[in-house]
Parts: C-alpha cells; structure tokens; sequence
C-alpha cells in the first residue's frame, strides 16, 4: 500500500509539472508596429513573426512607454512608473543610483516561488549593473546582459565585440569579435534545452538589443567591416533591415527549437516591444504611407507596440484582439496562465488571460503611458494629459 501511495504521489507530480507551461517572452528594442508585415508595415519581411500571429493572437492595440527603461519596469513589477519609481531612461554614468529597487513586485519572482527555472538574457536596463545588480533579486536563476558601462564608467559596444555580464562575471574576452545577440542566443537555447531535459518548467525572457541603435551589419551581411565610430553613436540607419531580419531570424531557431524538443505544445511565446521605433527612421505600411518612427514622443508612434501570443491547442489561431493593453498587464497575465500567485503588493496591471483563451475576460477601459513627469491616460476615443490637455485618439495602423 505504501509503494503504491509513493507511484500515485511521483505521477501527481509529474502531472502538475507538465501542467506548468513554459514561456518565451521575448522583448525587442525599439520597434514599432509599423515595421510588422503582420500589422500591414512593407519595409521589411519578417516570416518568423508572421508566423507567431498565424499561430496566435495579434494585438492591435497594445501600448508602452515611450522610452526603454520605464517600459521595463511596467513590464517586470505590474505597476506603472510613478508608483515603481522609474520614471526616466537610463543613459548617463550620473543615474547610476537611479534603479528599480528590488522590493518591487515581479513577475519572474512569482513564476520562480511557482517552480519554474528562470533566465533573462540581453538588455535589463532597469539599473546599470556596474553599479546595482539586482538581477538575481528580481527572480532570475541565470543571466547574460549587456552591461551598458564598464567598471571605468566607459561606455560598452553590444553587438560585435559586446561587454556582457554572465551571472556576475564580465566575458568580455572570452567573446571578442563575436557578434553579441549570437552568444546571447546561444546561452538562451542552453537554457530551454536544459530545462526540457530535466521537464522543468522554465521562464525564459530574451530582451535583445535588436534593432536598437548602433545601427551595424549583422553576421548575415554581405558588408561586414562598418562599425559606429563610438559607443553612443547611431550608426547608419541603411543597417536597421538587416537588424529587423537577423531578430526575426532568431525568432525562427527558437520555434524550431520548441518544435525539435517536442514542447512547443506546452510553451507559451509572448513578443513584444519596449516602445516605438527610433526617430531617425521611416518605414513603410502596405498603401504606401510613410511613417516616422516616434520614439520617445507621447503618441502612437512612439507607444504603440506589436503583441502577439502563440499557446498551441490553447490559444486560436489567427485570431485578433482589439482590446487595450499596457505593459503593466503582463505580471497579473503570467500568473494566471501558469497558476503563480499574485505578489502581496498592490499592482496596476489587469489580465489579459482570458481573452488569450477566447473568452471575454474584464478589458480595460483606459491606459496610462508616463515619460519623466508626463503622464497620459487614454481609452478608446481621447488622450488626456497631465497638463490637462484633451484630444481626441487617432491611431496607428489600427487594422
């Protein structure tokens, strides 16, 4: 009776193993909607992404902040900015005791208490490492970022020759002239591939560089000895498609890579973006309208981001969902889909689980977007200001 009471208990836990998801998420770097050719854009071709909104649900209404460091912080702790604390993006050596300070919630925090393996690779920029590393505080197992100063206050490179940070060692040398979404692409893989060995249920968040600025050629292309002659130069935008095609790229090795694994089943993908597309670039969307990129600006160009979400079996394929969402939506969204509980603390984020699961779900009714001390609220029809201005929404690319 006791053997057969410790085979129910080993099958029970095998159960509830397989009943915890994976996740991919996946976050670019500046990257609006109107570079999708899955939201109508026609400057690029990104078949690997097509592919994710075939197989999942598209979002057509998903919006950040407009800058990256505050976006990330919505994204990881539920709340927005003035209540988490970072309001500002992270650029200069003189913020460096600026930071998200680890008594904020987090999701991956949750998703670890839960059992799940968890590792962030790419770009954290939430705090500058050289300085606060809370990395591990917010709930990651593993690492590899890119660490934005060196220990001189220098600025680094991130893609040929990246300064990057592995679990607490700089490999800077141990990577020369090696191109730095490949190695951190290498370390995620390891990760899934280790995890589904051992079928723990793992969290893997890639937040890549990719497209951000420096604008250079990728290992794919045929011109490879250009380099942004220094760290905090943009490059040259001719190089910004290549970035797009490498990132779609690699989104296409890590599908393949579900699929070789026999998981993709149980793995829930999420990609996204940090903000709108950079300033200094124009895209195209399929009727021939130009439009700039908006980064950093208040407005749709510069909040309105791609979302899109594959369950298979869980999730409708190419289905649409019109509904408003905001980066701090993504905690309360993962803990209901792999049954984490909620953190203790107040959050602002609302689930969007249940319309991933074809029921209606308690859609938001407004948004809110904060860059520095501007602050918007919008809902379908207006966007009000904190400077009490009013106007009325005219989005992009709704389609």
């Amino acid at each position: 009776m006791t053997r057969l009471f410790q085979i129910l208990v080993f099958l029970c836990c095998i159960s509830a193993v397989a009943a915890k998801p994976n996740v991919l998420l996946i976050l670019s770097d500046d990257l609006g909607i109107e570079c999708l050719s899955s939201y109508g854009g026609t400057s690029h071709k990104t078949p690997n992404i097509d592919r994710l909104a075939k197989e999942g649900m598209k979002f057509t209404r998903s919006f950040s902040n407009p800058f990256c460091s505050p976006s990330r912080g919505s994204l990881l702790t539920g709340r927005y900015p003035f209540q988490n604390g970072l309001k500002v993006v992270l650029h200069s050596k003189s913020q460096e005791n600026i930071y998200l300070h680890p008594s904020q919630p987090s999701f991956v925090r949750q998703l670890k208490e839960h059992g799940y393996a968890t590792q962030l690779v790419g770009k954290w920029h939430v705090a500058l490492e050289h300085k606060h590393n809370t990395i591990r505080e917010f709930g990651f197992d593993h690492y590899q970022t890119w660490s934005i100063f060196d220990d001189n206050g220098e600025k680094t490179t991130r893609f040929w020759n990246p300064y990057l940070l592995r679990d607490g060692r700089i490999i800077a040398d141990e990577i020369k002239h090696r191109y730095g979404p490949d190695v951190d692409l290498e370390v995620y893989l390891d990760f899934i591939k280790a995890s589904a060995k051992i079928q723990t249920p793992f969290l893997a968040y890639y937040s890549t560089c990719l497209p951000h600025y420096p604008w250079e050629p990728t290992p794919d292309s045929n011109e490879r000895s250009y380099r942004a002659p220094a760290p905090g130069h943009k490059g040259d935008p001719k190089y910004f498609p290549e970035m797009v095609a490498y990132l779609d790229k690699q989104i296409g090795v890590m599908l393949k890579t579900l699929d070789d694994l026999g998981i993709a089943d149980n793995t829930i993908v999420l990609f996204l973006a940090d903000n709108g597309t950079d300033r200094d670039l124009i895209n195209t969307w399929g009727d021939g309208k130009k439009i700039g990129g908006g980064k950093g600006t208040m407005t749709d160009r510069g909040t309105h981001i791609p979302l899109i979400v594959r369950w298979p079996g869980r999730i409708q394929p190419g289905s649409t969902c019109e509904d408003l969402v905001d980066l701090s939506d993504f905690l309360p969204t993962l803990c209901e889909l792999t049954s984490a509980k909620l953190p203790e603390e107040k959050i602002h984020g609302r689930s969007f689980a249940p319309q991933l699961l074809g029921k209606p779900g308690n859609p938001r009714e407004w948004i809110h977007i904060q860059n520095a001390g501007d602050r918007q609220l919008r809902n379908s029809d207006y966007m009000l200001d904190n400077k009490k201005q009013l106007r009325r929404v005219v989005e992009l690319g709704k389609r």
